[in-house]
């Protein structure tokens, strides 16, 4: 008489499926060899290629650190266009020649705002626009400057409603700058001039909330008077 079969237990079940199923995945490998040869030559490409590109940008970026600590002493003297073109002839490179070859590295984003900088202390308002507005980096003070130059062209361009814009992005973009009451203020001023009175009052009102001890508060608070009248 054949004995009854024994009852598996839990445990050795679970032994048989991971055996069954280590056989069936080695019969996938075994079957798609080529394939699977492709697709692991191809992930090892493209880290390799991440890889390589990462090391580039840092070699690329430290050359830019370097040829920006050369000229910056210039920007920093006020001696502007010697800033922007550099002197060649010392092997001492400008900040265009850093923002034309290493501008999307951190370094070169740098060079970019100063390079804006430079042109607008010099009044050329076009070129310091394009950079302005050419600024990308990572730094949220630069980044709110940026936009505060912008704001400032576009006043003195006489385009008030871009300039208010402009301004508060500036604000907007860095809430812990300490220059956010100013730009603020600049904003607000710059509506009021576009005949956006309600921009403006809106803005003066959020100074006065918000920024009590802001150095032209009595002024805002004069605006704020007229405005409602």
């Amino acid at each position: 008489m054949l004995k009854p079969r024994k009852k598996l237990k839990k445990q050795e079940l679970k032994e048989d499926k991971l055996v069954l199923t280590y056989y069936k995945a080695r019969e996938f490998v075994e079957k798609n060899k080529k394939i699977l040869s492709y697709i692991l030559t191809g992930v090892i490409i493209i880290v390799a290629g991440i890889i390589i590109y990462r090391n580039n940008v840092k070699a690329e970026n430290e050359r830019a650190e370097a040829l920006l600590s050369k000229i910056i002493g210039y920007y920093d003297n006020g001696d502007y266009k010697t800033a922007i073109d550099g002197i060649p002839q010392r092997n001492i490179q400008g900040l265009k020649y850093i923002v034309e070859n290493y501008g999307g590295t951190d370094a070169g984003e740098i060079a970019t705002y100063y390079l804006a900088s430079a042109y607008f202390m010099l009044g050329d308002y076009d070129n310091a626009l394009k950079y302005f507005k050419k600024y990308d980096g990572n730094d949220k003070l630069l980044f709110s400057a940026s936009l505060a130059g912008i704001a400032s062209i576009y006043e003195i361009k006489g385009e008030y409603k871009k300039a208010g814009e402009y301004f508060e992005k500036a604000a907007q973009r860095f809430r812990e700058n300490i220059l956010v009451p100013e730009y603020l203020y600049n904003a607000a001023r710059n509506y009021k001039l576009a005949g956006e009175k309600e921009k403006a009052l809106r803005l003066y009102e959020r100074i006065k909330k918000d920024y009590p001890n802001f150095a032209k508060i009595r002024d805002v608070e004069i605006y704020i008077a007229s405005l409602k009248d």
